[in-house]
């Protein structure tokens, strides 16, 4: 994203984000009832407003809902070219040159699940109930670490059954696929398998993990909760299905009651001439993580709702938030660039919540509200 403009105003947000999701798909007109610039601007207002296709369309738009539903579905978009359309669109809004690419980056890794609350479909995993329920449409992405240009760099849907090992693969293998270069992964527990960890190894990538304890019983593993503060160690242990061997650096670190372990590893491990430093230096990028988190967050600011059973839909209300966010990050790398701030500058006056009412601003200029409720005939 480098359009340069004098100033950033709501209008220039909008424009903006419908030129990018623009270009994303090949959108066309449904008849003459909804245009493609009608179609854009809806999606763009639902996801502004966090509200569904059916509250959106009632109150701003002078088409049916149905019809709406209808203009949404002649799209027919294949999963494959959805999610590929996206992706693309995530790094037209980085617009990366050849020095960033270069570059060998830090990257997030980290899953997000939506609850789904109606007849089960073939596209929901289950998982731990939560707000409700035990089923969910989940998807998984990967986002750099790094001050003021934490885009998103990978996305994809995450499948029943699939392992997380498949998950990080898939998303190596898309970073890999838009020609940019990994250092190294931080993950969630949820990927402190020993199949991730040898994916990591054979990729020869730096990784900072926290291990989970396997059952209850005494193991390689639940002992290293036993030991002391900022302690090192190496663990092996075998994967369950294929019986390979895995062997991995851990840092036990303990706060108060907490204790957890960092897996820790990789071409950067081996060369490091102190290991406590190197360890300590993956234990703060793992804290750094929490900026992954954030993203979801400030993700789901973007989110529309809805209760459709449509993975394809879903997958583009998905796409549309974080793209919202991606084109946010690139405005306050730009912002800071033009006034020469330092990295960690907090650039509080352009959060992603006034991008979203700047950008529903904008719209609803473009389609006035009715603000009266016809009550009809007496008797």
């Amino acid at each position: 994203m480098r359009h340069f403009h004098s100033r950033i105003t709501p209008s220039v947000i909008h424009q903006e984000a419908r030129e990018f999701l623009r270009n994303c798909l090949p959108w066309k007109p449904f008849h003459d009832s909804v245009g493609v610039a009608d179609l854009l601007n809806l999606l763009l207002l639902m996801a502004a407003t966090g509200a569904s296709l059916f509250a959106t369309v009632r109150r701003f738009f002078s088409f049916s809902h149905e019809t709406a539903s209808r203009a949404l579905k002649a799209q027919s978009f294949s999963g494959d070219q959805l999610h590929a359309a996206l992706l693309r669109g995530l790094h037209a809004v980085m617009a990366f040159g050849p020095h960033d690419r270069r570059r060998r980056w830090q990257i997030a890794i980290d899953t997000h699940y939506v609850g789904y609350y109606g007849q089960r479909v073939k596209d929901v995993v289950g998982g731990p109930r939560k707000q409700g329920t035990k089923w969910f449409f989940a998807y998984a992405s990967a986002v750099l670490l790094h001050k003021r240009r934490r885009y998103a760099v990978a996305l994809t849907k995450v499948s029943p059954g699939q392992k997380p090992h498949e998950i990080v693969r898939a998303l190596l293998d898309q970073i890999a696929q838009q020609g940019l270069k990994i250092q190294g992964v931080a993950l969630d527990s949820g990927f402190g398998g020993g199949d991730t960890l040898l994916l990591l190894q054979e990729r020869k990538l730096s990784y900072v993990v926290p291990l989970q304890r396997i059952g209850r019983r005494t193991n390689a593993r639940n002992a290293l909760f036993a030991k002391r503060h900022n302690s090192i160690h190496w663990v092996e242990w075998r994967t369950e299905r294929a019986n390979r061997l895995v062997r991995t650096r851990v840092l036990v670190w303990k706060r108060g009651r907490k204790t957890r372990v960092f897996a820790f590893d990789g071409w950067a491990g081996r060369r490091a001439g102190n290991v406590h430093r190197m360890a300590q230096a993956q234990r703060r990028l793992y804290r750094k993580r929490f900026g992954i988190e954030t993203s979801y967050r400030q993700k789901n600011q973007g989110l529309a709702t809805t209760t459709s059973r449509d993975s394809n839909y879903r997958l583009l209300l998905q796409g549309i938030a974080f793209l919202l966010r991606q084109m946010w990050v690139a405005l306050t790398e730009e912002l800071g660039r033009r006034r020469k701030a330092k990295p960690t500058a907090w650039l509080g006056e352009l959060t992603l919540a006034r991008v979203l009412e700047w950008l529903a601003d904008e719209l609803k200029k473009l389609y006035p509200e009715d603000h009266s409720i016809p009550l009809g005939a007496i008797g």
